[in-house]
Parts: C-alpha cells; structure tokens; sequence
C-alpha cells in the first residue's frame, strides 16, 4: 500500500471535507446572539463524527512500526521536485504571512486609540513575535526542501530547521491568548488543535537534526495538523493567519509524505 500517496491523500479529503461541514455549521448551527451553537445540531454532530473518523484512521495507519532514520536526509531526501516545489510555496506563504501579519499589528496599534473594542497589547506583541519569527522560519523550509532535494546537509540548514517549530510555538500561544478566554471552545478550537499539532510536526521534523527522531509521531502530527488546520480555515481568520495556517499545512504535508516515502532500511535499523 502507497502510504506516501493514500495518507496525504486522506488528510487533503478529511481537510476538505471539515471545511465544508464547519462552514454548514457556522452558517446552521451558530447562535449570533447568543454567541452559543445550537446543542446537538445536525451540522456540528457531522462535522465531528467526520473528524473523528478521518483523525482515528490516520492515527491507525501511523501506528505500525516504521525505521527510525538516523539523520534528516535518510529520512526525508527525496529528488522530486513536487516536493521541492511545495516546501518552497509553503515557505514563501510563511513570509507573506510574517509581513501581512506585521502590517496588520501595525494598524491595529495605530488605531487602537480610535476603537473601543481594541486588541489588547498582550495579544498584538504576541503576533509581532510569531510574524517576525515566520520570516527566518520561512528560510528554514526553504533550506529543508532545497536540502532534501539535493541530499546535501548543511550547518545552515540545522540552524534554521527548528524555526518553523518556533513560529508555530509562538502562533499556538497567540491563539490561545487571543481566545482562551471565550467560553465555547467549539468557537476556536479547531484552530488552537492546529496549531498546536501543526507545531509539534515540525517540532519533531527538526529533531531528525539533533539524534530524536520520531517518524511515527511526526507523520500523525503533520496529518491531523493538516486536516484540522484546511478545517479551521472555514473560521475565516485573518489573512496573514490564513496565509500562516496554509504554510504550515503546506509543509506538514510535504514532509509526511517524505517520510512515508518507501526505503531501504539500513540493516540493524533500531524500530520507533
């Protein structure tokens, strides 16, 4: 079985699918205002029990015992320049997301005397410190993919390898301050999973440089980050964090399948 072409795949349908079904929810369900969603609505019970399966079977499909590669080029070399080509549009979506999310902050600061409703200075700093950190974390993607391409490692590449994991760190903690204090945690939860999963797979994609490489949790990461991050786009967030949350589920997707890609294991290959 072609787990490098099904899963993917899966996860792309599973995204699709949570994107259509959250938008039937928000436009069926949600209680403008009440600010609540309707309990036990046809919509958000489809939109959960479709979740649910998709992420289930993913994780069953990941859990099969797989080699642990000894370095990031055996396990994710690859000289397809599909790969190539998607590691590159996902780290020039993170740029983009870093500039449009600086402008943004900007204005934001420079009309909060003019709104009521301003965004508190926590939650601005909070997304100037992920936007500034997506620009070198952009590098870092573009490093990965040129490197895995060419099977060539480089000091550079390690260095800016675990900055993509410190953006989303950072983008995780700007969702959570920006809404972790709404009580209805199916108003932003999909988005806060994402991130929080979309961070941990490249989180564990950066450790193929520094011996802790953990394949199995990085491909279900990267996956149900996928899935969740396609369905939190039907929230309509900001541009920058649309721009953001695409870059992630970019790359998460291209390094899952690098890894799912199938190789020879070397003999007397320790199992993870």
């Amino acid at each position: 079985m072609r787990k490098d072409i099904i899963l993917p795949g899966l996860a792309l349908v599973g995204g699709a699918a949570g994107f259509a079904l959250r938008r039937w929810q928000l436009a069926s369900a949600w209680r403008p205002e009440a600010e609540l969603f309707t309990h036990g609505a046809p919509a958000t019970l489809a939109l959960l029990g479709v979740l649910g399966a998709v992420l289930l079977a993913l994780l069953a499909l990941t859990l099969e015992e797989r080699r642990r590669p000894e370095n990031f080029l055996a396990a994710f070399a690859c000289p397809q320049e599909g790969q190539l080509t998607v590691l590159a549009a996902a780290g020039l979506l993170m740029a983009i997301a870093g500039l449009l999310g600086l402008g943004d902050a900007f204005g934001q600061w420079q009309n909060r005397a003019l709104e009521a409703a301003a965004e508190p200075m926590s939650s601005l700093a909070s997304q100037v410190v992920t936007c500034l950190l997506a620009l070198p974390g952009a590098l870092g993607l573009l490093q990965m993919g040129r490197g895995a391409y060419r099977n060539e490692d480089s000091d550079t590449m390690s260095l800016l390898a675990p900055l993509p994991a410190l953006s989303g760190l950072a983008w995780l903690f700007t969702t959570h301050l920006r809404h972790g204090s709404e009580p209805v945690l199916m108003g932003y939860g999909f988005g806060l999973a994402a991130a929080g999963l979309l961070m941990l797979a490249h989180y564990y994609c950066a450790g193929f440089f520094f011996g802790r490489s953990k394949p199995r949790r990085a491909v279900f990461c990267a996956l149900a980050g996928a899935v969740l991050g396609l369905t939190a786009l039907a929230d309509g967030p900001a541009w920058w964090e649309a721009a953001l949350t695409l870059a992630f589920c970019l790359s998460a997707l291209a390094l899952a399948r690098a890894l799912l890609l199938p190789r020879s294991a070397p003999e007397g290959a320790a199992q993870s």
